[in-house]
């Protein structure tokens, strides 16, 4: 980052009032006062992100790059934490992350990372996954995972803490999923066997974990990044990233690929030098059990009714499996 872009960084910490951007030309011409010429032939948005609105563009001399635009207020300040997080974690991951050439409050530009997500979305077809057989995931993007996730546990507090990281307690993080649970009940109607099932995962002492440890929080197959031999190469969006709950990752993987390859997964992660406790995976399948709450609770609270309707969606599958 250039110091002028560190000085735009540094001033849109500011009160001024959120103005949001409507469209591609509005967004290139943005980019064009940071001192970015850059063309697209995409006439719309990708809108494929919870939090940005996206265009896929190219330099004069041809380099892809991504530019983003906050969909909403509360985005600004979270993406002033993920440009800290991003400077923290490039320093200690064997993957590629997002390096922001330009961040103001409008505008978050960056060169785009070379292979393609684990996951695309295609508007007729639906989710199309690319180099990668969900089913059964090979032992090299297994193990370039366990890598990555292990190199981002072992970075140690006191550069997170001083690179001003979120903290969220275990005891937060139980607290914040109960309440999720009572405020979205009424809204998903769990059923009694899965409700049950949860409440019995935030009373068992014995699986969560005592140590805190640095977590992307949204590591869903889109935000990875894959080679042609299907190793991970790259991780995008940091938005969630937090010294919390270490399952957290784990969840979401187990949640993609299943439970053998979530035991798969947390083996090569210690081997890597992660550190594990005795009940990592049946927490980590217990935290994926609950996601729904979450994620309803978040589509409530940013009033995105896709959301909400993607948890109805896990609820019924999850459901079933508690029966």
């Amino acid at each position: 980052m250039t110091e002028r872009q560190e000085r735009q960084d540094t001033s849109s910490t500011g009160s001024s009032p959120f103005a949001p951007i409507e469209s591609v030309g509005a967004l290139l011409d943005a980019a064009r006062r940071e001192g970015l010429r850059l063309a697209t032939n995409h006439a719309d948005f990708d809108q494929s992100g919870l939090d940005f609105l996206v265009v896929h563009a190219e330099d004069e001399d041809g380099v892809p790059w991504v530019v983003r635009t906050p969909r909403r207020p509360a985005v600004v300040a979270s993406a002033r934490v993920e440009a800290r997080v991003l400077a923290l974690v490039r320093k200690h991951l064997p993957v590629s992350v997002p390096d922001w050439r330009v961040h103001t409050d409008q505008v978050i530009a960056y060169p785009r990372l070379v292979d393609v997500p684990a996951i695309s979305i295609d508007p007729e077809a639906g989710v199309r996954w690319n180099r990668l057989d969900p089913a059964a995931p090979s032992a090299a993007f297994i193990a370039s995972m366990a890598e990555a996730l292990a190199a981002l546990q072992r970075i140690g507090a006191a550069e997170i803490e001083a690179a001003g990281v979120p903290v969220k307690s275990i005891d937060e993080t139980r607290q914040a999923h109960a309440r999720a649970m009572e405020e979205t009940r009424a809204l998903l109607a769990p059923p009694d066997a899965l409700w049950a099932r949860w409440q019995r995962w935030l009373a068992n002492d014995a699986i969560w974990p005592r140590h805190l440890a640095l977590v992307h929080g949204d590591l869903h197959p889109g935000h990875m990044l894959l080679d042609e031999g299907g190793r991970l190469t790259g991780i995008l969006d940091w938005t969630e990233a937090h010294l919390g709950d270490p399952s957290i990752d784990f969840a979401l993987f187990a949640g993609a690929f299943g439970k053998g390859v979530l035991e798969a997964c947390i083996a090569r992660f210690e081997a890597a030098g992660g550190t594990t406790w005795p009940g990592l995976a049946a927490h980590a399948a217990e935290r994926w059990a609950a996601w729904p709450a979450l994620a309803a609770k978040w589509g409530v609270d940013s009033g995105n009714e896709g959301v909400i309707e993607h948890a109805r969606s896990m609820l019924a599958g999850l459901a079933a499996e508690s029966a």
